[in-house]
């Protein structure tokens, strides 16, 4: 089972000290990860909101094979935009939204599955994100998936995670990983 990581905007390390904390603990559970080929580099708020498009193209060639996609912040906004892309396949995916940059109440892609929306009412930058206008960022991550789609189940975290990236914190990581792993496993 192929798992593919994705990292948020304005990241240096290709999620290193992030979302990429995850890869050890999925490795041992028997996951293949793949670290490097949703890597989009690094992006400012400007190339979020004007220069997408390779970024999206890069995750949707990186998905098509897997299985399973965990991402945080921007990179679920980036992965709900890849698989809007593939929607033509005859492919489905289970997904991981940590902290997403998402509309709460929009569409989610017609390949997904099951996902879970992993979200803390105390992130600032997602609530902050859902100020820009005319922009696909929102906050999701702040209050969780308000659809009506049963195909994604929210998870609040808001009693252990207290910022945007917290959730990769060294205190965290070691519970996280396991509610990944969990969630991941469930039919």
């Amino acid at each position: 089972m192929k798992c593919v990581l994705i990292h948020g905007f304005n990241v240096r390390d290709g999620g290193a000290r992030t979302v990429d904390r995850l890869a050890p603990y999925l490795i041992k559970a028997g996951y293949e990860v793949d670290l490097d080929e949703a890597d989009y580099g690094y992006y400012s708020l400007l190339a979020v909101r004007f220069r997408k498009h390779s970024a999206v193209r890069r995750i949707a060639k990186a998905v098509e094979d897997a299985d399973f996609i965990i991402s945080h912040s921007n990179g679920g906004n980036y992965e709900d935009k890849a698989l809007k892309c593939l929607e033509h396949r005859d492919k489905n995916y289970r997904v991981i939204r940590i902290s997403p940059a998402l509309n709460s109440k929009q569409r989610i892609p017609e390949n997904i599955e099951k996902g879970w929306v992993f979200f803390t009412r105390t992130d600032k930058w997602v609530w902050l994100s859902g100020l820009l206008r005319f922009h696909s960022w929102g906050r999701m991550g702040q209050k969780g998936f308000q659809g009506d789609d049963r195909r994604l189940e929210n998870r609040d975290y808001s009693e252990l995670i207290k910022g945007h990236s917290d959730w990769f914190a060294d205190e965290n990581i070691d519970f996280i990983a396991d509610e990944v792993i969990l969630a991941l496993s469930k039919p």
